[in-house]
């Protein structure tokens, strides 16, 4: 599939920053448990992925899901409450 062709179908989804021109996916959350629920989720699996890495795999393809599980972990929550949280563990 062509970018072109992507971005017709799926434009809803991927958007551009107007500032930085950088593209991300937008994600539909109907509400705030819903946003919770996803992102319990996404732990619950990078704790999974890390303690097989641990055991029996040490790939490639298991540290790229990891990193990619992290980053959208991360992306999820406002970035005041990740600024408190690295001030706090600077601490």
């Amino acid at each position: 599939m062509k970018l072109n062709e992507f971005k017709t179908r799926y434009l809803h989804t991927l958007q551009t920053d107007p500032e930085t021109k950088q593209n991300y996916i937008k994600l539909p959350i109907a509400d705030l448990n819903e946003l919770t629920y996803m992102q319990e989720s996404l732990l619950e699996n990078i704790v999974l992925l890390t303690q097989l890495e641990k055991r029996h795999y040490k790939s490639e393809q298991m540290q790229s899901s990891i990193y990619w599980l992290c980053k959208i972990l991360l992306v999820s929550y406002p970035h005041t409450e990740l600024d408190g949280l690295s001030e706090w563990l600077k601490t």
